[in-house]
C-alpha cells in the first residue's frame, strides 16, 4: 500500500504549478477536469505511481453538487489548501468488503479492450477537512506505470522528485488506522482538526513542502 497522489486546492491552479518548477524545479502538465467534482487542474508526475494533484474549482455549479465538489468548496471556504489524498489498493474488492463502501467505477473502455480513469473506495460524506483517504486502482489499464514514468520525464523536472515522504494528519489515529489496516504509509500524526495538514516530496534538491 503507497500513496497514489495528494490533491491540493488553490486559487490559480497554473500560477501555483509555475511557482512549483520555479522555487522547486518541479515539472507539470495539464490534469482532465473532474465532472464529479467541478474541478480541474495539472499533475505533477512523481516517481510512478506518485502524482500531485493542483486543483482549482472551474465549475461551481458542478461542485455544489456531488460531496466531492462540495469538498471542494469548503477548502476554498476554508482558505485553501490540501483536499485530499488517496492510497494505492492492491485489492479494491477486499478493501470494499472490509470497510462497508461499495466500489465507485470512473473507468472507461478504449478500442485496444483496456481501460482508462480509475475505481475508488470512499466514506461518502460531507466533512471537510476529509478525516480519512479514499483507495483507488486502475484495473486493466495498459501499461500505466509506463505512461506515468514517460510523463514524468516529459515534464522537465530539474530536482529529480522521488515521492511522498511524509504526510501529516490531524484527527483520531484509531480511526484512521482501523481505516487504513495494516500499512507503512509515511505517516506524521498531528493535533488538530482531522484530514491532511502538510505533506513533503523527497528530491534531490531538499523536500517540498505543502500544507
Amino acid at each position: 500500500m503507497v500513496i497514489d497522489h495528494v490533491a491540493v486546492l488553490v486559487p490559480d491552479a497554473a500560477a501555483t504549478v509555475d511557482e512549483l518548477r520555479e522555487r522547486h524545479g518541479l515539472g507539470s502538465e495539464p490534469g482532465p477536469y473532474l465532472p464529479f467534482a467541478g474541478t480541474r487542474g495539472y499533475m505533477v508526475p512523481l516517481r510512478p505511481p506518485a502524482y500531485l494533484e493542483v486543483l482549482t474549482i472551474e465549475d461551481r455549479a458542478a461542485a455544489e453538487g456531488s460531496v466531492s465538489g462540495r469538498n471542494a468548496l469548503a477548502c476554498e471556504a476554508a482558505g485553501f489548501g490540501l483536499l485530499a489524498w488517496a492510497v494505492l489498493a492492491d485489492d479494491l474488492e477486499a478493501v470494499s468488503q472490509r470497510v462497508g463502501y461499495e466500489i465507485f467505477d470512473y473507468t472507461i473502455e478504449k478500442g485496444d479492450g483496456t481501460l482508462r480513469g480509475w475505481r475508488s473506495v470512499a466514506k461518502r460524506d460531507d466533512a471537510f477537512p476529509s478525516p480519512l483517504p479514499f483507495f483507488i486502482d486502475y484495473p486493466n489499464n495498459g501499461d500505466r506505470r509506463g505512461r506515468l514514468q514517460a510523463a514524468y520525464d516529459r515534464v522537465g523536472h530539474t530536482s529529480a522528485p522521488t515521492g511522498f515522504c511524509e504526510l501529516s494528519v490531524g484527527g483520531s489515529r484509531d480511526d484512521l488506522a482501523h481505516w487504513l489496516g495494516p500499512h507503512d504509509l509515511p505517516l506524521r500524526f498531528v493535533p488538530g482538526e482531522p484530514g491532511p495538514v502538510e505533506v513533503r516530496i523527497a528530491t534531490d534538491a531538499g523536500e517540498v513542502v505543502l500544507r
